[in-house]
């Protein structure tokens, strides 16, 4: 009965395809690479963070270190680099990032969704001493991670 259990699970995974992660071919050998393939060119998170009006609405790539990740089923992930720090959506929870995944760098495709600092997010970071970092949301539909 056991070997049956596991047969139906294994067919269920495939057949899904939503848990499994995907390699892609543009992903350097020993990258995870989930949902589409990161095809944008990378924009750093300094120059969203810069003009955040100037790419809301826009696809793009970026990347950074993860720094959080959802522990419930991994359907957002933290990203940050020295001047900028992102919340990343997984866009229709079409895949999930590992729960392992901070302290490894990713790159990201996603939609610009908001950015830059609103007068709230200035005074939580004088708070928690993070200021200076702008706050950026995505919404990712590929996540290759190193």
């Amino acid at each position: 009965m056991r070997v049956h259990g596991l047969a139906v699970a294994a067919v269920l995974i495939v057949a899904c395809g939503r848990n499994a992660p995907t390699t892609s071919a543009a992903a350097p050998t020993g990258t995870l690479a989930l949902g589409e393939r990161v095809t944008s060119q990378l924009v750093p998170l300094s120059d969203i963070a810069r003009d955040p009006a100037h790419y809301r609405g826009q696809v793009i790539a970026t990347s950074g270190k993860v720094t959080s990740v959802c522990r419930e089923m991994g359907c957002w992930l933290e990203l940050e680099d020295a001047a900028g720090h992102a919340h990343v959506r997984i866009h229709g929870h079409t895949f999930f990032v590992p729960k392992t995944a901070p302290g490894h760098v990713a790159r990201v495709q996603a939609k610009v969704e908001s950015g830059g600092l609103s007068q709230d997010d200035c005074e939580e970071q004088a708070a928690n001493g993070t200021s200076g970092l702008a706050k950026i949301e995505l919404d990712a539909t590929g996540v290759e991670i190193d």
